[in-house]
């Protein structure tokens, strides 16, 4: 399962002049002449046991005057912490040439709209679109203010993605967060007016529920968005709702819910959440509650019935978010703002008081959207969809984009016969990466000394028709184009496109020659084997060479099942399969 990690850092200008009218606005941003908290998340990644991952940290700036020092910034930190994974920053930069390639395919800009890097949804949409550009099966959503504890955090995180639990497919799983006492409950202290606003006594009985009890993976009514694993069919088709400023996770789940996705929650699946304090007064976080509650009671009050849709209702997300979209959202609002505006009173702040009034008023008005919330979401999720689809035609050139900024790039060594340099622990985690659900970590292991890895770039000949076959590879990543003729007499024909995970040579083990011509059609990498070396393990050690032949003959049978691209003509076929199936024409 390819996995991507993605890290959202947000930063602000300096300490003393932190934020201007117009700047986007966040939690905690970390000032561009302070340290924050990403090193400290990235330090405790580095305990991760393994790290088969490609981590992007996506760069926040409260304003583009900032984008620049705030790169900067973080590259320092990735180049001081040195964490052994493939690592990429996405900047603002990058998202806008990433949107023109977009908008070759949608000339009127209808997606640009969500193609935005500000605010709290749009980063987290942005995450999304790293992960679909990357190729990857899971989507691993983390916070830079967090610190991993668990050594297979990432391993136990996809566990059960895309497996059925209780009759229904895990497409989205949520960790939780501990605080510093190691709790699953909020940090806060108690005060009076919480009577009618309980917001942290319903979160809590939601995580008594959910979290304290067994089994171990439930269905959840809430989600962290520091701890969120999205499949790539979930992420490729519902997209956070841009028109929420605050709480955008378990909006998420609650837009998922709506297009029939299911939610899980794994209860061993923490990681400590360690936010520096908030700076902004009590009114103010109130507010913002305020706003994305009554905003998501009217999405689900405006719900109608559709073809590819499923009704919710609040009960559905009790105890919490549930407690908070129902009619009597109204009654908690106006009682907890009074009694807030009374302790204001008391302790002599009279804008406090003030503001605490005015979020009543704001509640009846300003927060309820004036346009049908449910029809808003699902014309953006319609425009989600088609950026999903136009990434995966454009993903090359998108592709080629991010990989500018891919920290760990280093440079490619080769010897005379394309063997990419490398040292059998890289080899090995290949291995693992590719066979992951076929052999143990100990088989990859003995394995990992016979193969090695060839690499291609885009146009560079693989083989040609004629030349001797003897060794098998499979597809890391890229893609190889196979063809018949040449261009030089203008009578090349493509027979078939290979992509990662395909076998190629295998008709190496009967001495064939290979009959087809082979190219790459963009940067790619295979991982072989001689058929010399075959021979000889299966040889030492049977069980593993005859569980090996298994899995190169299930995967050439997969893709002779698959093979199903009607504008390759019979004639062409019959080569094709002629070369997966040992190259008898050429053996001749």
């Amino acid at each position: 399962m390819r996995k991507v990690v993605l890290i959202p850092t947000y930063w602000s200008r300096k300490k003393d002049d932190a934020w201007h009218e117009g700047d986007a606005v966040y939690d905690h941003p970390t000032p561009i002449d302070e340290e924050g908290t990403l090193q400290r998340t990235l330090e405790s990644m580095n305990m991760l046991k393994y790290k088969d991952f490609k981590l992007v940290l996506l760069i926040c700036p409260t304003a583009p005057e900032v984008a620049e020092e705030a790169e900067k910034r973080v590259v320092e930190i990735v180049k001081r912490v040195d964490l052994k994974a493939e690592t990429y920053i996405f900047t603002i930069g990058d998202l806008e040439r990433i949107s023109n390639i977009i908008y070759e395919k949608d000339a009127v800009r209808r997606t640009a709209s969500l193609l935005v890097m500000a605010g709290y949804a749009n980063v987290r949409n942005m995450c999304l679109l790293c992960a679909d550009i990357l190729a990857a099966d899971a989507a691993i959503l983390i916070d830079d203010d967090e610190v991993f504890e668990k050594t297979d955090w990432i391993e136990s995180s996809v566990e059960f993605l895309g497996k059925r639990i209780y009759g229904d497919v895990v497409y989205g799983m949520a960790g939780y967060y501990i605080n510093k006492h190691d709790q699953y409950y909020d940090d806060v202290k108690t005060e009076s007016w919480m009577t009618y606003w309980d917001r942290f006594g319903a979160k809590a009985a939601a995580f008594d529920e959910i979290i304290g009890c067994p089994p171990r993976v439930k269905r959840t009514p809430f989600a962290f968005g520091g701890a969120m694993i999205l499949h790539r069919d979930l992420f490729q088709s519902v997209p956070f709702d841009p028109q929420i400023t605050r709480g955008e996770d378990i909006d998420y789940l609650i837009n998922s819910r709506m297009y029939g996705f299911s939610f899980f929650l794994d209860n061993t699946l923490s990681i400590k959440h360690l936010p520096v304090p908030k700076k902004h007064p009590q009114w103010k976080r109130i507010r913002e509650d305020i706003v994305r509650f009554v905003y998501e009671r009217a999405k689900i009050n405006t719900q109608y019935k559709t073809g590819n849709m499923v009704m919710v209702t609040p009960e559905d997300f009790d105890p919490y978010p549930g407690e908070f979209l129902r009619d009597d959202l109204d009654e908690k609002i106006f009682r907890s703002n009074m009694m807030l505006a009374a302790d204001y009173m008391i302790q002599g702040d009279s804008d406090g008081c003030a503001e605490s009034l005015n979020n009543i008023a704001i509640s009846r008005k300003d927060a309820v959207p004036n346009y049908d919330a449910f029809s808003r979401y699902r014309h953006n999720q319609k425009l989600w969809e088609q950026i999903s689809s136009i990434v995966g035609e454009k993903r090359y050139e998108l592709r080629k984009v991010m990989e500018e900024h891919n920290l760990s790039k280093a440079p490619i060594v080769r010897d005379a016969n394309r063997a990419r340099i490398m040292t059998t622990e890289e080899i090995a985690v290949h291995l693992r990466n590719t066979f992951e659900s076929e052999l143990t970590e100990d088989e990859c292991s003995r394995l990992c000394k016979l193969f090695f890895v060839n690499t291609y770039y885009e146009d560079e000949v693989v083989f040609s028709s004629g030349d001797f076959n003897d060794a098998m590879h499979i597809l890391l990543k890229g893609e190889l184009i196979l063809y018949s003729g040449t261009r030089e007499t203008g009578g090349e024909v493509e027979v078939a496109r290979l992509h990662k995970d395909d076998v190629l040579g295998e008709s190496c083990l009967t001495h064939s020659l290979f009959t087809l011509n082979c190219r790459a059609g963009q940067f790619t990498e295979i991982i072989g084997i001689k058929k010399d070396d075959i021979e000889k393990f299966v040889e030492a050690d049977p069980r593993l060479g005859m569980k090996f032949y298994q899995i190169i003959l299930n995967k050439v049978v997969a893709k002779l099942r698959t093979s199903n691209d009607q504008s390759i003509s019979m004639g062409d076929r019959a080569v094709l399969e002629t070369f997966i199936n040992g190259g008898a024409e050429g053996a001749e």
